[in-house]
């Protein structure tokens, strides 16, 4: 095998000037993810009157019409935004960063970009069932195009300071410095390669001293020591990665379902948004732990804090709320869904298991390897999403059996639709995700390949950029 190429790849990757630039764009980035999170909370505050982590706890003492009625109205102003800002436009996500790097030579729209930011942040604040990590991958991304043109890199250079940008943006906002350079190597390299990974860890450490600047180093959902104390868990984790691809799919066919019936419906979109909203606002009336990006209630799941029954309910509840919301025009991602969606299904698996097998790890050890189980299949990022979740919660006991989980969730959904949900999306707009044939044909495998600096632009959709 030729090695030339593998050594100019590497050889592309440490150029000291690139590193630096990989530094510069990964604390941009970190600065990024805390304004968006910043700014959603302060749009929380101003529809329910209470924000941050601690939603559902502030909502105990907000009124019923209240929570019913701030995701109508916000829908309203989600979709009159889009009407008057942005007509005629979709709203950007993960998808469109992997588009940019792979078809577009690592070139995003970084004004469309920062004016979506505004409708993600509306839609995340007003409590529609959306994650948080998709507009920081686009701002990330965004922003790393941005620098990165701006100081005159080439393509292949280019595509890296994207990743670079996400990984600084999820390192940021997450505290996950360890999770954030995989993540970009998975979601957006669409590659295991190491060439990439310097530029990316920098990054990561730049943006993890940002995110942790602001907001401290302590860990989001910080569990007990669980450990899997019986022969019983390890096949039990194989089950619930299998039953964990089953709910993947279900969230992601929902979304595009909705997404299909909105298109066919008639009327102004603007008020169909608004609709969705009143939707999730009526069903927060009685689970309350649909709205926005769920972090305490992923965390509550994961701490074993609801019942059997209760969590079912958050599973129903989860999947139709995300389906409405994404589907009919909100803005947000699909991550924080799954994490929610993961841990109350994992939680109930738990508490069944329990009442069989007596002795079995804690329903909450369950819930946090249903998060990752879950999300991995939904991201196309089964390494990242074992260690983010493990870093999220410090519960590093539970790597054996969440590994297990993943890889099973993993392998299934993959064999049914491919990669992710993001490379489910770009397929539905029959774009090709990573290299095309002809790349192929001349041994483009990584976007810092040698070849690929004149790979064709496939994509049908350049002009919507």
């Amino acid at each position: 095998m030729n090695a030339a190429p593998w050594r100019d790849e590497a050889k592309r990757a440490l150029a000291p000037r690139l590193l630096l630039a990989a530094i510069a764009v990964g604390a941009a980035s970190g600065v990024a993810g805390v304004a968006f999170r910043l700014a959603l909370n302060g749009v929380q505050w101003l529809a329910f009157g209470a924000g941050g982590e601690m939603l559902l706890t502030a909502l105990a003492g907000v009124p019923a019409w209240r929570i019913a009625l701030a995701p109508a109205l916000g829908g309203l102003a989600v979709g009159l935004y889009f009407h008057f800002v942005l007509p005629g436009r979709r709203l950007l996500g993960p998808a469109d960063v992997i588009e940019g790097v792979w078809r577009h030579g690592g070139v995003l729209p970084v004004r469309r970009t920062l004016l979506g930011a505004v409708a993600n942040a509306l839609s995340l604040g007003v409590g529609a069932s959306v994650g948080r990590e998709g507009p920081i991958v686009l701002l990330g991304g965004a922003l790393g195009s941005g620098l990165g043109a701006l100081a005159k890199f080439a393509a292949a250079e280019l595509r890296l300071l994207v990743a670079c940008g996400v990984a600084g943006c999820v390192a940021a906002s997450f505290n996950a410095p360890l999770a954030a350079p995989i993540f970009a190597l998975e979601v957006v390299l669409l590659t295991y390669r190491p060439a990439p990974l310097a530029a990316l860890a920098l990054a990561s450490v730049a943006g993890t001293l940002v995110g942790r600047a602001c907001f401290g180093s302590a860990p989001l959902f910080p569990l007990p020591a669980h450990g899997f104390p019986a022969p019983i868990d390890y096949p039990a984790a194989a089950l619930l990665g299998a039953a964990a691809a089953a709910a993947a799919l279900a969230m992601m066919a929902g979304i595009f379902k909705a997404g299909d019936v909105n298109g066919r419906l008639g009327g102004p979109q603007w008020l169909k948004t608004g609709a969705a909203g009143l939707a999730v606002g009526i069903l927060a009336l009685w689970v309350p732990q649909v709205l926005s990006y769920g972090q305490e209630a992923t965390h509550a799941a994961m701490l074993d804090r609801y019942g059997l029954a209760f969590l079912l309910a958050i599973v129903a509840a989860k999947l139709a709320a995300t389906a409405v919301s994404l589907g009919f025009g909100f803005g947000g991602g699909v991550f924080s869904p799954s994490l929610v969606l993961g841990s109350a299904l994992g939680g109930a698996f738990g508490h069944g298991l329990a009442l069989i097998v007596p002795g079995a790890a804690a329903p909450g050890a369950y819930a946090a390897i249903g998060a990752a189980a879950v999300s991995a299949p939904v991201l196309g990022a089964p390494v990242s999403t074992v260690l983010i979740v493990l870093e999220m919660t410090e519960a590093w006991r539970l790597a054996p059996g969440m590994a297990v989980a993943v890889l099973v969730a993993t392998a299934i959904c993959r064999k049914m639709i491919g990669r992710s949900f993001f490379t489910w999306q770009l397929q539905r707009r029959g774009v090709v995700a990573g290299p095309t044939p002809h790349e192929r044909s001349v041994r483009v495998e990584g976007p810092l390949g040698p070849a690929h600096e004149n790979a064709p632009d496939s994509s049908p959709a350049r002009g919507e950029r």
